[in-house]
């Protein structure tokens, strides 16, 4: 499967789909519309509206995961059987919710610990005042952060590998990081076209958006922009979620046959 097939089928599972695409719909209207509260005004926030801002934060990012393992699984459905049957968002939201919190679990770790890395070889030496000492870690410091994007990227497929191979969160990982390797120029080229058409798309409904809602009161708008945000993110967010799994599925496919053919 090529590039622009990959974007293709993604584009038309989101359209074949629509219940899928309303069932993201709604949680996201749920989290914008509840967060328009919460976001304030311009000066700075009381620590209670941060305490609730922050427990809202951390509700929904658990709340994302369940609704992430429900949207792999009925896309898997689709994309392998030809069709989805909505009844079975809850039953796989909670079949592979461990799977994908270990996952983003171990992601936010690799991130975090980069970083720290990254930042004490910094401060370690800033005190030196020593010109050479101090490039010498700013480049030793951008290496571990681009090994650590490197590794990000590498665990790309790992929420698709968990779905779609019944793996664990290892097996997941290594999955991953195989398939990536082999094909990593045209999973990078994937992810940019992706990211760029959801940019060029997003452009161009946000300024039609600010248009109309110039006018509105503020809150009014704030809504408006919430629903269409809502219904923007639903749809790419298929798109991209099928995008991207029908592209593993056929690199994972070529690895089988390529096997059994050395065999």
């Amino acid at each position: 499967m090529g590039i622009m097939e990959a974007i293709r089928k993604g584009f038309g599972v989101a359209t074949r789909n629509l219940g899928l695409v309303l069932i993201l719909f709604v949680f996201n209207l749920i989290w914008n519309l509840a967060s328009i509260p919460l976001a304030g005004p311009a000066t700075a926030p009381a620590p209670q509206v941060n305490v609730v801002a922050l427990a809202f934060a951390i509700i929904f990012i658990l709340a994302s995961i369940f609704v992430q393992g429900g949207s792999l699984g009925l896309v898997r459905d689709y994309l392998k059987a030809g069709s989805m049957k909505l009844a079975g968002f809850a039953k796989y939201g909670a079949k592979y919710y461990l799977r994908l919190l270990g996952l983003g679990i171990i992601i936010v770790l690799i991130i975090a610990i980069v970083g720290l890395v990254a930042a004490l070889i910094v401060a370690a030496t800033a005190p030196l005042n020593n010109t050479v000492v101090t490039t010498v870690a700013g480049i030793v410091s951008i290496i571990i952060g681009a090994l650590g994007l490197y590794t990000i990227f590498l665990l790309i497929f790992s929420p698709y590998s968990a779905v779609c191979d019944e793996i664990g969160i290892m097996g997941a990982m290594k999955a991953s990081m195989r398939t990536v390797r082999r094909s990593i120029l045209k999973v990078l080229l994937l992810l940019i076209l992706l990211v760029l058409i959801s940019l060029g798309i997003g452009f161009v409904v946000g300024f039609l958006v600010g248009l109309v809602t110039v006018a509105m009161p503020a809150q009014a708008g704030q809504i408006v922009i919430g629903i269409v945000n809502s219904i923007f993110n639903s749809y790419l967010g298929v798109v991209m979620t099928a995008s991207f799994m029908a592209f593993y599925l056929a690199l994972a496919e070529k690895e089988k046959t390529s096997a059994a053919k050395v065999f």
